[in-house]
């Protein structure tokens, strides 16, 4: 089956003919912030180049075959070492990557995913969207940019309806302590401008006030006995993972 050449488009036709075939997969990414945020945030934006997939955990032998089925080349040997957390495709003829999370993404930090594949129909729900650019430890610009437009088109609230669920995002920070100080610590980033473009005065209040909430949130949350004992350690002790570089 021929690929389309529009990433956007190739990713939205994966995820239909997954459902049409009784699979579920759901966009993660720069793809799915560019689905999920259009033409509102009008952010300078790099050329996407990779399709980013979260699929439930368990499914790697239907997944290999159904991708394969849409023209895409699995990498044997990547993914026979990581097949059951991840697995990594080519598009040959568009020299273009695909990557599937299996139940959850596990780079600087794990994020729990399968339990909410379901909430939307094409990408990850927008505070798991989220979490996927704030648990990066080492940002580039293209995150940020990601975070800003998607601050700047969805605000802050306790549902999944349009809204980045501050509440899910507290929750899992108010269990991992890792997780938590990665967390703030981007948002205190996202607080400035990258070095290529400015926010306008308009933009940056916006996104202010929305980091506000999440700070707002993620304060307000109990945490767990396990956060508060690796608290004590602080970074003395390194609490992310480095990812692994594909």
């Amino acid at each position: 089956m021929q690929t389309l050449t529009d990433i956007v488009q190739e990713s939205r036709r994966v995820v239909a003919e997954a459902s049409a075939r009784g699979e579920v997969l759901r966009v993660t990414g720069s793809v799915a912030f560019q689905l999920r945020v259009g033409d509102r945030a009008r952010l300078p934006r790099s050329p996407l180049q990779d399709i980013d997939l979260v699929a439930p955990s368990g499914t790697e032998r239907r997944t290999v075959r159904f991708l394969a089925d849409l023209g895409y080349a699995g990498e044997r040997d990547f993914n026979a070492r990581h097949g059951a957390s991840r697995l990594l495709f080519w598009d040959r003829a568009r020299d273009r990557k695909l990557e599937v999370f299996l139940g959850a993404l596990e780079m600087c930090h794990t994020l729990p995913l399968a339990e909410r594949l379901g909430i939307e129909r094409e990408t990850l729900p927008l505070a798991e969207l989220m979490l996927t650019k704030l648990q990066i430890v080492q940002l580039n610009e293209k995150d940020l940019t990601d975070m800003h437009s998607l601050l700047i088109a969805c605000d802050v609230g306790p549902s999944d309806v349009d809204q980045i669920n501050g509440d899910r995002i507290a929750d899992l920070c108010g269990r991992d302590w890792g997780l938590h100080h990665t967390v703030i610590r981007t948002l205190n980033r996202l607080g400035s401008d990258p070095p290529s473009y400015q926010l306008t005065e308009g933009q940056r209040t916006v996104v202010d006030d929305r980091i506000r909430k999440l700070r707002q949130a993620i304060d307000a949350k109990p945490k767990s006995v396990a956060w508060r004992l690796r608290a004590k350690v602080g970074e003395r002790m390194r609490w992310y993972e480095e990812p692994e570089e594909i």
